[in-house]
Parts: C-alpha cells; sequence; structure tokens
C-alpha cells in the first residue's frame, strides 16, 4: 500500500512519520518506531572500519569502546568547509545527514513492505539555499528524491490538525530543540505560509542546557574529577554514564522542584543537588537569546505582538517551565504547547506530502470558525421526525374534586380554536330566536325546545355516600340553559346527606308530551334561571321510582343529569 514519508533530522534526536491518506480517504499519520525501545532514534552513527554502519542505541553503546568512530550532532556542520573526522577519514556534515535519512528510508520500507511514494524531509528555519542544496545534492547521489519543509510549517501543519486555526490566523512558531532553536511565522490560507525572515540559534537546544548542568556537577565534584585518567575505559564510560544522569536530571526539573545526581566515577561516589531555581538561572540568557530572535521574526512579517493569534512551542526543550513564562512575558500573547512536542515536526512533514486538506473528508479535519457545517460536512441528514416541545396542559374546566375511584371521567382537551367554536355556538343558541312550536291537537300550543339526541351510556354511579347532590335546575320556557359544569348548582353543605340515586341511569329524548304547557307567545326578553331548592321536587307532580322525568322544558339537563363530578356525555 503506499504511503507518505515524513522526517525530522534532529541534531540528537531523529523521528519519523507515515500517512496512507488517499485522495478519497483521509488517515491520520502516524510514527514509526525506528528505535528498539522508543519511536526516535538518537542521531549518532558509528562507522565501523569494515564499512558497515550502525545507527542510533547500537552507535551509542559503541561509544563507550571506540569512541574515535562514533560521530554525533553532525547537523549543526552542514554547510561547514571543514569536515569530521571519524576513525581517521573526514567526512562532510551533509555527507553524514544523508546516511542517516537513507537509513530511515530503509527502515520504514522494512517495516511497510514497500518504499514511500512521497518523502518530506523538515530543515531548520534559518536554513538558505547554500545548505538544503549540499543535501538535496548527497541524497540524490543515494537515489532519494525528497521534498524540503521548514520545521516551523510542518509544526504548524501538525497543531492545525489536532486544534482549530481559523483561516487567516497568524501564528508565531517558537521551535526549541535538541540543538537547535527555529523561529517563524507563518499564516494559514489553505495551507501555512511564511511570513518575513525566519530567525534562529544554530547552536541553542537541549544539548547545551545537558552541559550547563553536566558543567555544574563537575565544579560541585571539584578537583576529584581532574585527576581522572581520560585513557582510562572505565573512566569513559563513567562519564558517560553521568552525562546521561544529567540529562535526566534536567528533564526531571520540568517537573520537580529538586532532583539528585548521582557521581559514581572510579574512586569517587556521590550525589549532587539541584534545584529548578538554580537551572533556571544557567539557562536564562539562552532563553532570552532565543525571545530575541523570535522578537525578530515578527518584525520582519510586518507584524505587531498583538497582530498574533497564537504562540506555538514546539521541540521537546520546549517543555522547560521558564519557557512558557518567558515568551508570555515577552509577547503578551496567549501560548500553546503542541500536545506532542517532540514528534509534531514528523507529523506534519507527514501531512505536508499527503493529499490536499481539501480533499479530504471533513471527519479527519477539525472545523474552523470561517467554514459552515455544509462545508465541513455536506449535506446535513435530513430529520424526519423532529423533536416537538410539550404542549402545555390547559386548566382544568371543573374545578369539582376529583371523582371517586370507580368513577370513569371522560377527558376533554379543547385547544383556543375549539373554546372560540363552542363560546360561538352557545351564543348563538343563547340568543337566536325560538323556532315556531306547533299545536297540538285540542288544545293550547306549547313551547318545544329542540334537544340534540343523547347516545345512551350507561353510568356506574359510585357509593350513596360519595355522590353529590344533583343539579335540578329548570329553565323558563324559551330560554337555552347552558351545560352544568359544576359551577352554577349549589353544592351541598358539608352538614347535608345527598340524595340517593339510582345505580344506572339512560339520557334518552322525551317521548311524551311536555306536562307543562305554556302560552305560544315568546318573552323576549327572558328571564335568567330562578334558583331552585336541590332537596325539592319539580313541578308536575312528585319525583317517581328511578328519577325525575325528563321534561322539554329543561335545557343541558334533566332530572337524572350527571353530578358537577360526571360531566355528560
Amino acid at each position: 500500500m503506499s504511503y507518505q514519508l515524513g522526517i525530522d533530522l534532529g541534531t540528537t534526536y531523529t523521528a519519523a512519520a507515515v500517512s496512507r491518506a488517499t485522495e478519497r480517504q483521509h488517515a491520520d499519520p502516524e510514527m514509526v518506531s525506528l528505535g528498539d525501545r522508543a519511536v526516535q532514534v538518537p542521531s549518532v552513527l558509528y562507522l565501523a572500519p569494515d564499512g558497515s554502519i550502525v545507527v542510533g542505541e547500537a552507535a551509542e553503546r559503541r561509544a563507550a569502546t571506540d569512541p574515535d568512530r562514533v560521530v554525533r550532532e553532525f547537523k549543526r556542520q552542514v554547510g561547514d568547509e571543514i569536515p569530521l573526522v571519524v576513525g581517521g577519514t573526514p567526512y562532510p556534515a551533509h555527507e553524514l545527514s544523508a546516511i542517516l535519512v537513507a537509513w530511515v528510508v530503509q527502515r520504514v520500507a522494512e517495516r511497510e513492505g514497500g518504499p514511500a511514494g512521497r518523502i518530506a524531509l523538515t530543515h531548520p528555519a534559518s536554513w538558505g539555499p547554500h545548505k538544503k542544496e549540499l543535501l538535496q545534492g548527497a541524497l540524490a547521489a543515494r537515489g532519494l528524491n525528497v521534498t524540503f519543509l521548514a520545521e516551523p510549517q510542518a509544526a504548524a501543519l501538525s497543531y492545525a490538525a489536532a486544534e482549530r486555526v481559523g483561516r487567516g490566523s497568524t501564528i508565531a512558531v517558537y521551535d526549541l530543540g535538541g540543538g537547535t532553536f527555529d523561529s517563524a511565522v507563518v499564516r494559514k490560507n489553505g495551507t501555512f505560509e511564511l511570513l518575513g525572515r525566519p530567525e534562529g540559534v544554530d547552536r541553542l537546544g537541549g544539548v547545551d542546557f545537558d552541559d550547563a548542568v553536566f558543567t555544574h556537577v563537575r565544579e560541585a565534584v571539584g578537583e576529584a574529577f581532574d585527576r581522572l585518567d581520560p585513557a582510562d575505559d572505565s573512566v569513559v564510560a563513567a562519564v558517560s554514564r553521568l552525562r546521561r544522569e544529567c540529562k535526566e536530571a534536567k528533564e526531571a526539573l520540568s517537573a520537580d522542584t529538586e532532583v539528585r545526581i548521582a557521581v559514581l566515577l572510579p574512586g569517587l561516589q556521590t550525589a549532587v543537588r539541584l534545584t529548578r531555581g538554580e537551572f533556571e538561572a544557567m539557562i536564562r540568557p539562552q532563553l532570552e537569546e532565543s525571545v530575541d530572535a523570535l522578537r525578530r521574526a515578527v518584525t520582519s512579517a510586518g507584524l505587531a505582538p498583538a497582530d498574533l493569534s497564537a504562540v506555538l512551542l514546539v521541540g521537546g526543550s520546549s517543555r522547560i517551565p521558564l519557557v512558557a513564562q518567558s515568551v508570555s512575558a515577552a509577547f503578551g500573547r496567549p501560548v500553546a504547547v503542541d500536545a506532542d512536542p517532540k514528534n509534531a515536526i514528523a507529523l506534519g512533514a507527514a501531512l505536508a506530502v499527503s493529499p490536499r486538506p481539501e480533499s479530504w473528508p471533513a471527519a479527519a479535519i477539525p472545523p474552523v470558525p470561517d467554514e459552515t457545517p455544509e462545508e465541513r460536512t455536506g449535506p446535513l441528514p435530513r430529520v424526519t421526525d423532529p423533536p416537538r416541545p410539550p404542549v402545555p396542559a390547559l386548566p382544568p374546566i371543573d374545578p369539582a374534586p376529583v371523582p371517586p375511584t370507580g368513577a370513569r371521567r371522560p377527558a376533554v382537551v379543547l385547544g383556543a380554536g375549539g373554546l372560540l367554536v363552542a363560546a360561538a355556538i352557545a351564543a348563538a343558541l343563547l340568543y337566536a330566536p325560538d323556532p315556531p312550536s306547533p299545536t297540538p291537537t285540542g288544545g293550547t300550543a306549547t313551547s318545544v325546545v329542540v334537544v340534540p339526541q343523547l347516545t345512551e351510556v350507561p353510568v356506574t354511579q359510585p357509593a350513596d355516600d360519595q355522590v353529590p347532590a344533583q343539579d335540578q335546575g329548570g329553565a323558563r320556557p324559551g330560554q337555552q340553559q347552558p351545560r352544568n359544569q359544576g359551577g352554577d348548582a349549589p353544592r351541598p353543605q358539608p352538614d347535608e346527606e345527598p340524595e340517593e340515586q339510582p345505580t344506572t341511569t339512560t339520557t334518552t329524548p322525551p317521548t311524551t308530551p311536555p306536562t307543562t304547557t305554556t302560552p305560544t307567545t315568546t318573552d323576549p326578553d327572558p328571564l335568567p334561571p330562578e334558583p331552585v331548592d336541590p332537596t325539592t321536587p319539580p313541578e308536575g307532580g312528585t319525583e317517581p321510582e328511578g328519577g325525575p322525568e325528563n321534561t322539554g322544558e329543561e335545557v343541558g339537563g334533566s332530572g337524572n343529569a350527571p353530578s358537577s363530578d360526571t360531566p355528560a356525555t
């Protein structure tokens, strides 16, 4: 499977990352393990007498027994006319760098099962055309064609792949690595472009801080260190171990405030105490030099510190707390530390030679403020049934208490439109003229009010002691009385006994002529209904067994009207 390779050729460590992205499918870059115990490999070469080359950790181990054939920190010498002598043979620094890059390409090809489709190689932003041409020629002689990329650009690409960076954002990159310092200003316009002139310091990085700690230990030991024999192999091995202890102490001071460095030399076993304040006092002048270089880079881009969106810190040595404090105090801008400062440049190099970000699926690209959701993810999915807000419950129409258990009460739900229609119908029935009444044979005409036919619904009557008094109110002739909703009829007092009610009643239209007759003259101004004593039977006789008789005079309620707790059907 084809892949893209990004290589971070560092002064002290070298790292590589691969990207398997295509034009149709995005894939996040991944680090490739170059060393036996770590992702990165030390930038150290051992040139054996037989012409073989050992790289990385194995080369470091050879330094204890054959130090003359071990070379390190050759990246600092690229472009220098004076070659480096290794095992009695002179080697230009760019040739040694090309040897290490070729070893990385071969190592990755063995792990991936084939060569890379494209290769990106990072370099310090302060490198000019001369240094890049020397290294490019040495790589071409080994059959390698690479794309050069400035380290600040690669760092910005890696940062933008993990964080939201809006189009047009301007970022100042502060890259403090193991052996060099680089600073540059980049702006996002689709990709990241360099602004102004990059600034850097060739001999400033983690190895210089390691030397400062080693010098502190050597001064603390005193003359005992000067009496050691440098030709003794045991002394050489002990000094190499002491240097590793100084490096680990430097890294530990990023989290701790005090460390103790073990000194185990022939004839000398002790420990040296070092605090964070002492370490910061050692490196403060060099950090101030790096801050000045970053300020020059910002000025060369025609910008002021206030024009910067953020200052990005990359490189392993940028984890030193004093670095963030110094940069923040000098520029007054937000300081962003990359999540993986040691590998950020290698990851960004792999992204640089991968398909363009515009062709990647939006799921792999963090959304930026200047993009709409459609631009990031395409058409949004259709939602067939969007959630609706709950409809607030209407206040209860019947203020009567909740009916006892066993009584069924139909639920009535009316909207605003339903209430208006009901009010209009009630007004029309109340104020409309009465229809002409037919005159029955043999006598006096009667006024008949048309009552809608009701459906017979069986009603289960609760116990006698739980039924409130029924509404027995009548209506004057020619007048429409609205249905009783429990608010017009008088309620029984607590000391009054409710009337006995039959267990089952049915509501039917009257089939016999009304017992009460009135003149046919219609009262033009109907009077309001007179209050009726609920305990007194209506006129026309006593109440028969089984409930009062339904007459034509009643509208909206009969002698067996439901109670205020049971609305009519």
